[in-house]
């Protein structure tokens, strides 16, 4: 055996020799600093201020010197791993030919002839494959480090790259996580159970099964009084003391469904190993603030939050469900659901862009169109209404009677125009003006359509990712705005000026802010599923509640709006009012009498406040209309009406009793 061992040890000195030929033919990696432990650098991704999110697919290792780990540790890692460790020379051939006798005499695969050094070459160096070829190069580079660098050295990297389990690696990592305290702090037996780890991580680690955990520490020990490290009676002690576990901490991570979808939309461009193992530093459109704004208020309700930016489509905030641990399906995406009467808008824009205007009258009265005969919420008639009226208090029956008026196709066609997939050639029918589609609209889509009405009639498309920087740090990619005219400017002012009433005095009341904002609720058929799309001029936010199973969530529109106004408040509350800029073109803060659409006077029992077109605004009243309203020409100031004359408050109803719309 020694004139063997001799032999091995001429030919490893030859192949030394020879290295620069070995690594040009074998195709070897370089080998040059053990310390340069870049086999997995964790990707990190900002915040839109530049503030650290979270680090993608992160490795949990913290680098220390030997020196900073127990001699516990060391010596139950060579006892356990490598018995040989100091005497061979990268290749133990004891090891191999005791390890083919084991292997042959149990008549499988029991044990294996790997050394330290060898483990090492092929963590930080080579790939996992079991091939012949990949045998070979870790053999080589195995010698090649063995005689570039001393046994401490390989030691100090080994015990810095090895998985201990439990998401750590390196001994540092793994002495904080299994016992709260540093390697160098180590006793025997929390070393030996350390040690014991690596060959069955998930087999041997004391949170998983105590039982194993202490089995496998008293083989380690007993191991370390075999090779003279400890005595019989130290292992003894060592193996009667407790295993006091630090206990196991929940790692909360910030934003995990946007992070999620960064990684997804960064796997795409660059493959999975250079974003897992490349340290790209990504950064990211999201505000923390908002973020944490958006994550508090589904609470218990299930459901997906979206806020956007409408001037550029950044993504400010993303919450894919109530609870990322107990399900990862992403609802921004993945839930595609009834939209109800947040789909209105776009039956009303188009309205606007075929020449109606905020104050065109529609009856609202019991009709049959062909069979089909939509309701209200309330199951009440309110007779001529404005449109401005109708899409206030989102009323079902001149939802229809507009749909039917101007072609539903036109609604549908101007809904896909802003970015809307999911429409299907079953949608033409008049079902669709209260947003009854065969399969629905997902929150990404519906939110983003909305910019397009908060940004003077630009839509914005969602942009999450700003720019991504290599390990280099040399510019990878950088976002272009991705943005086109959908809507004429006077048609987006005056639909929006439309959905600030919503919001003033409509079925969105709790939604607020006082400052200037609109939006749309929405309410399907049985409480499945709630909405609100709400938008100021500085941010767009969508929140849907509804069940998984589509089991009714018994709650409106009108209370999603609360949650809006809740969450948004907090957003821009450091942040001045500003009020969406008027078009050239347009004129706004018209009186309207809502039942006739026409200049309000004194006698008008109910004004509302609208925007026109320049030159499409209703003037002075005709006498004709003086005499009906049993008014003079002295009296047709146009003002308010009294308090006593305004609808109560909508907020106001008990929560029960609440319609559905």
């Amino acid at each position: 055996m020694k004139n063997f061992s001799n032999r091995i040890i001429i030919l490893a000195l030859l192949f030394i020799t020879l290295s620069n030929t070995c690594f040009a033919f074998w195709g070897l990696p370089g080998t040059d600093n053990l310390n340069d432990l870049n086999l997995v650098a964790a990707t990190q991704v900002f915040d839109i201020n530049g503030q650290l999110i979270s680090k993608l697919f992160e490795e949990n290792r913290v680098v220390v010197t030997i020196n900073n780990m127990s001699p516990y540790i060391q010596q139950a890692i060579i006892a356990n791993e490598d018995t040989r460790f100091y005497s061979h020379f990268g290749i133990d051939p004891i090891g191999i030919l005791r390890a083919i006798m084991v292997n042959i005499r149990h008549g499988g695969l029991v044990e294996g002839g790997s050394t330290i050094t060898q483990q090492l070459a092929k963590n930080m160096f080579l790939t996992q494959d079991r091939t012949f070829v990949r045998k070979i190069k870790e053999a080589l580079l195995a010698m090649i480090i063995d005689y570039k660098f001393s046994k401490q050295e390989i030691l100090q990297a080994y015990l810095n790259q090895i998985y201990f389990g439990e998401g750590a690696y390196g001994v540092e990592a793994a002495a904080q996580m299994y016992f709260g305290k540093h390697a160098k702090d180590l006793s025997l037996s929390e070393s030996a159970m350390l040690a014991g780890l690596p060959r069955g991580p998930n087999i041997y680690s004391p949170y998983i099964d105590l039982q194993a955990a202490t089995a496998r520490r008293a083989i380690v020990l007993d191991g370390m009084v075999k090779e003279g490290y400890i005595t019989a009676q130290e292992a003894q002690n060592a193996k009667n003391e407790p295993i006091k576990l630090a206990g196991k901490k929940r790692r909360v991570v910030q934003a995990s469904y946007f992070l999620d979808y960064v990684a997804k939309e960064l796997v795409d461009r660059y493959g999975t190993s250079r974003v897992y193992k490349g340290g790209l530093r990504v950064y990211t459109t999201l505000d923390i603030a908002q973020q944490q704004a958006a994550e508090a208020v589904l609470g218990q309700l299930q459901g997906a939050v979206l806020a956007l930016d409408p001037k550029t489509g950044y993504v400010k905030a993303m919450v894919g469900g109530r609870n990322y641990e107990e399900s990862q399906i992403n609802r921004v995406f993945a839930e595609v659901r009834q939209p109800g009467s947040a789909f209105k808008p776009f039956l009303y824009a188009a309205a606007l862009n075929q020449g109606l205007a905020a104050n065109a009258i529609i009856i609202d009265e019991p009709v049959n169109i062909n069979g089909y005969s939509p309701t209200n919420y309330d199951k009440k008639y309110r007779g001529p209404i404005t449109m401005k009226k109708a899409l206030r208090w989102s009323v079902n029956v001149a939802a229809v009677k507009l749909g039917q008026q101007i072609g539903i196709g036109q609604a549908l066609s101007l809904a896909q125009n802003l970015g809307i997939t999911t429409l299907a050639p079953e949608d033409n029918n008049l079902a669709s003006a209260l947003g009854g589609l065969t399969k629905g609209v997902n929150l990404w889509e519906l939110t983003a359509a909305y910019t397009a009405f908060a940004n003077n009639g630009i839509l914005s498309k969602p942009i999450a990712i700003v720019k991504v920087l290599d390990e280099n740090g040399q510019i990878l990619e950088e976002a272009k705005l991705e943005q086109q005219a959908a809507l004429k400017p006077e048609t987006a002012y005056i639909l929006t000026d439309m959905l600030k009433g919503v919001l003033q005095d409509g079925t969105a009341t709790p939604a607020n802010l006082g400052r200037p904002a609109a939006g749309k609720t929405g309410t399907t058929d049985n409480y499945e599923t709630a909405w609100f799309i709400g938008y100021t001029p500085d941010v767009v936010v969508g929140i849907y509640v509804g069940n998984d199973n589509r089991k009714p969530v018994g709650i409106s529109g009108t209370e999603v709006s609360a949650m809006w106004g809740k969450m948004v408040s907090k957003i821009i509350a450091n942040t001045p009012p500003t009020d969406f800029p008027i078009p050239p073109n347009v004129v706004a803060g018209i009186p309207i009498c809502t039942n006739t659409g026409k200049l309000a006077t004194s006698g008008c029992k109910e004004v509302e406040y609208s925007a026109f077109i320049q030159g499409t605004q209703p003037t002075a009243p005709r006498i004709e209309d003086w005499i009906k309203q049993g008014t003079t020409p002295n009296e047709t100031k146009p003002q308010a009406p009294d308090q006593e004359q305004k609808r109560q408050p909508f907020w106001k109803w008990p929560w029960s009793r609440l319609p559905s719309f």
